[in-house]
């Protein structure tokens, strides 16, 4: 074999190598993502949220949330933000919300956990290894861990938990 054929075997390998894996990769995204995460900075309008993911194909991720929503009382409408997924197959994922809710579940005695459910709908989902664009799922239990201070609630820490879908 002469010396360009060898070459020109080698790259094509390579290069078949190279598309191989990226469909492995492609095909190994999850499709859905258990949530774990902390609150990180909220107003009476908008939360900001981070943490780990589990995907169902056994892939895992880190996600960041910004939810913008009504003024929260007993219940809110999400208007707006992102979720960001950024994979262990080195996906990143990215959504903007569309409309959703944030209702209080539940609330202990005085200042005790707060628990909302946040459900959102996701639009114009993207994925870096993909021009196809989807929609999503945004669905967590959020627990405010609230303590008295000076006769007023006030929140030291949040939880979030929960489940995102892509299609």
């Amino acid at each position: 074999m002469s010396h360009r054929r060898l070459i020109r075997s080698v790259l094509s390998a390579l290069a078949l190598s190279l598309l191989v894996t990226s469909i492995a990769a492609a095909a190994t995204v999850s499709s859905e993502y258990v949530l774990h995460g902390y609150e990180y900075y909220a107003t009476s309008t908008q939360g900001r949220f981070a943490g780990t993911a589990s995907g169902s194909s056994g892939d895992s991720a880190t996600w960041n949330a910004v939810i913008n929503h009504t003024q929260l009382t007993t219940t809110a409408s999400i208007t707006g933000g992102y979720a960001d997924l950024a994979t262990s197959n080195l996906v990143l994922i990215h959504g903007t919300f569309a409309g959703g809710t944030v209702e209080l579940v539940s609330q202990q005695d005085g200042c005790g956990t707060q628990t909302y459910a946040v459900v959102g709908t996701l639009k114009k989902v993207t994925r870096s290894d993909t021009p196809r664009r989807g929609n999503g799922d945004f669905s967590a239990t959020l627990t405010h861990y609230r303590i008295s201070v000076l006769g007023a609630c006030v929140v030291y820490s949040a939880s979030v938990s929960g489940l995102i879908t892509l299609f």
